[in-house]
């Protein structure tokens, strides 16, 4: 009873008395010397075993023990002394100690305001170790500042936790001081004299050998709340970087995941890391969202997913990319599906690709090479002629799992369109037309479809004829529990794509 955590809820639950037998074991003349299963207090007053004073003592003056302590203590001694051990401790003197109780501790402490993220589903079966070890150093490559950086302390706290870390993922990443204090005056707007130099990112890659996925933001990272607090030049980040960042990466042997995000990533900075990530042969997803490639940027990314035999996932998601920069996207994904690549899940999500884009897109589809698995054009400026474009082109698709087109100005034409060749088409799994200027009941029913598929009972749903969808509302009733399952459906792919 001496260590609370060990005790199963289960079981400390089922011992948990209940409000009457607790006040009928309260006998007149011993109110004071009742022991209430619940309390933990109670142990305080005895005196501790000698056991326990040398694991106290131990926990006392942890630094003077060696790294294989927990090898020649008992399990149970484990457990107390996971229990008691300080979490102020150096990383380093305690980066051996197993079990996650302590790593519980140890988080909770450090970010008592912070909940443990599950944002990448590759750390969520992750010990609290691995997750508390992961955000620590995260938080360290934040807040390095370019050209005030120890490289041998720094070399020593990645090197302990090394074996540890397969991801990194820096919220923003800092410049120099002196640049942000140019960024807090109101000099010309304030317009930075060049372009700010970021940490070195092949310093630490080639300390961290075991990452497998990279997340960075080029920001500022001021530490100010004096306006202005955000501005646009405080994203910018110097083309130099890329070269840095490069040599990290080819040095990054299991790298499968790279995201740059929100940063003023450009075409001519895509293509000094171009060259680099020719050499990444292991990718499988590449994340560049809301930064600056426009369609020309988009072209230099069709060329390196021309090169990427591994690569699964490619998000441009609000990057400006016009019709050109599709065109090219489109014709590389039927090239990798004849050569026998992996087809793609692309996110265009938020870039003008109009309808001439949502053509090349509904070419690609219509060509039967199965070219993509999810295709994402939510915000996209797609009205009538793009949207029977897509919706005609899965007809000739077999590939295609998840369509997102909401918030394009359709009709109630390209409705008609998904509903006739959703009514062959036993593949698309999750739809989203969500405003469109659908009938809500046609959206309701293609969603129910989509379900239905995904769930392998086709057979079992009464397929409606559009117009009774159109004109007669009640018909929705046919089907059980429409909107149920046509939310559950959103919802487990939204669960599928955090």
């Amino acid at each position: 009873m001496w260590i609370p955590h060990t005790i199963p809820k289960t079981t400390f639950h089922l011992f948990i008395p209940s409000d009457e037998i607790a006040s009928c074991r309260l006998l007149l003349n011993e109110v004071e010397h009742v022991v209430s299963s619940v309390n933990f207090s109670w142990a305080d007053c005895m005196p501790k075993p000698l056991k326990l004073l040398c694991l106290d003592n131990i926990a006392n003056h942890f630094s003077w023990y060696p790294d294989q302590l927990f090898e020649w203590i008992t399990p149970i001694n484990t457990e107390y002394l996971v229990e008691t051990l300080s979490t102020s401790l150096p990383l380093s003197l305690v980066i051996h100690v197993p079990g996650d109780e302590y790593w519980r501790r140890r988080y909770a402490d450090t970010w008592p305001n912070c909940i443990k993220s599950t944002r990448n589903p590759a750390v969520v079966t992750d010990s609290v170790k691995i997750i508390y070890i992961t955000k620590y150093v995260s938080e360290i490559i934040e807040n390095l500042e370019p050209g005030y950086v120890d490289e041998t302390e720094l070399s020593e706290i990645l090197m302990v936790c090394s074996p540890y870390v397969t991801a990194i993922d820096c919220q923003q990443l800092r410049i120099q001081g002196s640049m942000i204090q140019t960024l807090a005056i109101d000099e010309p707007k304030g317009i930075l004299p060049h372009d700010p130099i970021h940490i070195d990112m092949s310093f630490v890659l080639g300390i961290l050998k075991n990452i497998r996925t990279l997340s960075l933001v080029y920001g500022s990272r001021t530490f100010t709340t004096k306006p202005p607090m955000y501005t646009p030049e405080q994203y910018m980040f110097n083309i130099d970087d890329m070269d840095t960042l490069g040599c990290g990466l080819v040095i990054s042997e299991h790298l499968t995941s790279l995201a740059i995000t929100k940063s003023e990533l450009n075409m001519p900075k895509f293509n000094r890391l171009l060259p680099y990530l020719m050499e990444c042969h292991g990718l499988e997803e590449i994340n560049f969202s809301f930064c600056k490639l426009s369609s020309l940027g988009g072209k230099s990314v069709a060329h390196f997913v021309k090169t990427a035999k591994m690569l699964k996932l490619v998000n441009l998601c609000g990057n400006n990319i016009g019709p050109d920069g599709v065109e090219s996207l489109s014709f590389v994904m039927l090239w990798r599906r004849n050569n026998n690549y992996p087809a793609i899940e692309l996110n265009l999500n938020m870039n003008n690709i109009s309808d001439i884009g949502a053509k090349y897109l509904a070419s690609a589809l219509a060509s039967g090479v199965q070219p993509l698995t999810k295709l994402r054009v939510r915000n996209c400026n797609i009205t009538e002629i793009g949207g029977i474009n897509i919706a005609q082109s899965l007809a000739y698709d077999r590939g295609l799992r998840a369509l997102e087109i909401d918030n394009n100005p359709l009709t109630l034409e390209v409705a008609i369109a998904l509903h006739t060749t959703l009514k062959t088409n036993l593949n698309i799994a999750y739809i989203s037309i969500q405003n469109c200027n659908f009938p809500q009941s046609i959206t309701n029913f293609l969603s129910r479809v989509a379900f239905y598929n995904r769930h392998g009972k086709r057979s079992e749903l009464i397929y409606v004829d559009l117009e009774y969808l159109c004109y007669d509302d009640d018909v929705e009733q046919e089907n059980i529990s429409l909107e149920e399952g046509t939310m559950e459906s959103e919802t487990m792919e939204n669960d599928v794509k955090d």
